[in-house]
């Protein structure tokens, strides 16, 4: 049962994360066609709600930029990766969470970087942005992944 779940759950989360490329893509298609100007537009919409989009914090693929800004990719990225090792690390049965330093270890350098950044001391750059996005993605799946595997299982 546990693995169907974590299934369901990885295999949503692909098609979400596709939707980061689909954007650009759609918008390069669009380019040419009135159909997928307006499929570009609509998806970047959806993608709005969880991200500010700005494009000089945003990288660009097929010309356009992404569906998500560099952050928000990091932490997709580094979800989907977690998500597919998570079994090799711990078993899906296991719902005990680790240590909450490790997730605030792991949430420190995104917090330095958007607060330094947002008080005025520097300004970031994407591959920083992208790097500490990754480590906070990556780490939270250990923290999110036991409690969705328990929520769904036991419903």
């Amino acid at each position: 049962m546990l693995k169907k779940l974590y299934v369901l759950i990885l295999i949503s989360f692909i098609i979400f994360y596709v939707g980061i490329f689909l954007a650009p893509y759609t918008a390069y298609l669009g380019e040419g066609s009135e159909v997928f100007r307006w499929v570009s537009f609509y998806i970047y919409a959806i993608y709005s709600t969880i991200c500010h989009q700005l494009p000089q914090r945003s990288y660009f693929i097929f010309g356009h930029k992404m569906a998500v800004c560099a952050r928000c990719f990091g932490i997709y990225t580094g979800v989907l990766i977690g998500m597919f090792i998570y079994p090799f690390i711990k078993r899906l049965g296991n719902f005990k969470m680790p240590s909450k330093w490790y997730l605030i270890i792991a949430l420190t350098p995104m917090a330095i970087d958007g607060t330094t950044q947002l008080i005025g001391l520097r300004e970031s750059f994407n591959e920083l942005r992208f790097i500490t996005g990754f480590i906070a993605g990556f780490v939270g799946v250990f923290y999110i992944l036991p409690v969705f595997l328990k929520i769904l299982s036991k419903s």
